[in-house]
């Protein structure tokens, strides 16, 4: 998926006026349900409430559609719809919001319907894409068929704990810009108990789900040049001296003489715990952390100066790189109630109120034309990072083997970050499996 800086980066019209936060308008109804609608999706607290307070009702009372929301822990809901939905038949959940990354498996095993532009209100695929930024949906498409719609356009940036950074004698107007920077930087942040031990660290990777492991630490590639893939996505990317660097950078996080990551600071990885309860200093996360941060942390807000958010540090002679983290909807393709599970997502992203209400809550981008003039856009006081890195955004490998490949990457991760072996030993391994899937 490729997005232009030209085509976000613009100057920002006149505000529009900040919906209230209650039921939407809605097009007319198109069909009678057969059954209710269910959806899964994550559990971060913020697209909860936002989906059962507020769109779920809101889409009731308009069309007379129940919805059935559930949701899962990511790396759960991702492995629960792959395997509902391969057991044939209409079972499982209608629609689902996950990872793009899923795409290629889903439309390889023809799991997932095309996009239906009429609960859109729009004749043709092309009226619907042309609706959007250029070139947002590119992702999205196979052989020219368009089969999901964005619930948030993210790229990955840094949070980091100002008050951590003045108490370790840091400006904390100048957050690191570089991974040497991390390094000494993070140093000073980490805090260690008696015996040692970390208790917090300086930066962290906060690799919890499969998908993850490629928008956290796997941004090193891309800024070494190199990605998981090769560029015609037939066998690995990273075999080699660049690839190697950036493990490097990743092994010494962890095992190096200036240690700043550590493992286990908790029984349950979780970004937004972890930074709002101090265990992590800085780490690389979507605009969405913040507020669920702020739900669960409410004197750890940004207006108060505890924590700031920057541009993702970068590497010294690299390429300028981040990675995309686009989230979307898709609809089964089994699924009795398509057309209604289309309407209810034309109703959460395409209205000018619902776009407001999910970034004003969830910081959630959805880029329909004109996405940054909306005053919940104008409002964000970080916006413009967003936008920055988002110009130098890297998609996540594609490939319809991804559970595969994530898979092999959480493992050449944890014999790192875990077992404290070395890229030498590590990176061939993963390279072997790695094209050994392929070929598979």
């Amino acid at each position: 998926m490729r997005i232009t800086r030209r085509s976000l980066i613009k100057s920002l019209g006149a505000s529009t006026a900040v919906a209230a936060l209650g039921p939407l308008a809605a097009p007319p109804v198109l069909a009678q349900a057969k059954r209710p609608v269910v959806y899964w999706g994550h559990n971060y607290p913020t697209r909860v409430q936002i989906v059962n307070e507020i769109m779920v009702p809101g889409f009731k009372a308009a069309t007379g559609i129940d919805v059935h929301h559930e949701d899962f822990e990511t790396n759960q809901n991702e492995v629960k719809i792959l395997t509902s939905w391969t057991g044939g038949g209409d079972s499982g959940p209608d629609m689902v919001s996950v990872g793009d990354n899923n795409l290629p498996n889903y439309i390889y095993r023809k799991l997932v319907d095309p996009v239906d532009p009429e609960p859109f209100g729009f004749k043709t695929q092309k009226e619907l894409i042309d609706a959007f930024e250029p070139g947002v949906l590119d992702g999205f498409m196979k052989d020219g068929v368009l089969y999901a719609i964005p619930m948030d356009l993210a790229s990955i940036s840094m949070y980091y704990r100002r008050d951590f950074f003045e108490e370790a004698g840091l400006d904390p107007d100048k957050p690191p810009t570089t991974w040497d920077e991390v390094m000494s930087m993070g140093k000073k942040l980490v805090k260690r108990d008696a015996n040692g031990h970390i208790t917090r660290a300086g930066w962290a990777w906060e690799a919890r789900s499969f998908s993850s492991h490629f928008y956290y630490w796997g941004t090193l590639l891309p800024q070494h040049g190199v990605d998981f893939l090769n560029a015609d996505g037939t066998a690995n990317g990273f075999n080699n001296d660049q690839g190697m660097a950036a493990f490097k950078v990743l092994y010494d996080t962890f095992n190096g003489p200036n240690q700043v990551s550590a493992l286990g600071l908790a029984p349950t990885i979780s970004p937004v715990d972890d930074f709002g309860a101090g265990r992590i200093a800085m780490l690389n996360s979507g605009l969405w952390l913040a507020p669920s941060v702020e739900a669960s942390y409410p004197k750890v807000t940004f207006k108060d100066k505890i924590y700031g958010v920057a541009r993702l540090p970068q590497t010294v002679g690299g390429k300028k790189a981040t990675r995309l983290n686009p989230w979307v909807y898709v609809v089964h393709a089994g699924s009795p109630v398509k057309k209604e599970a289309w309407q209810f997502i034309a109703y959460m992203t395409q209205r000018p109120e619902a776009r407001d209400i999910w970034f004003q809550k969830a910081q959630y981008v959805l880029p329909w034309k004109g996405f940054e003039q909306s005053a919940a856009v104008k409002a964000s006081p970080y916006a413009s990072i967003f936008l920055q890195d988002l110009a130098i955004g890297v998609p996540t490998p594609r490939t319809p083997h991804f559970a595969q490949l994530a898979q092999a990457a959480a493992n050449a991760y944890d014999r790192i970050s875990a077992n404290g072996e070395k890229p030498d030993a590590v990176v061939p391994d993963f390279a072997n499996a790695v094209d050994n899937l392929l070929m598979g």
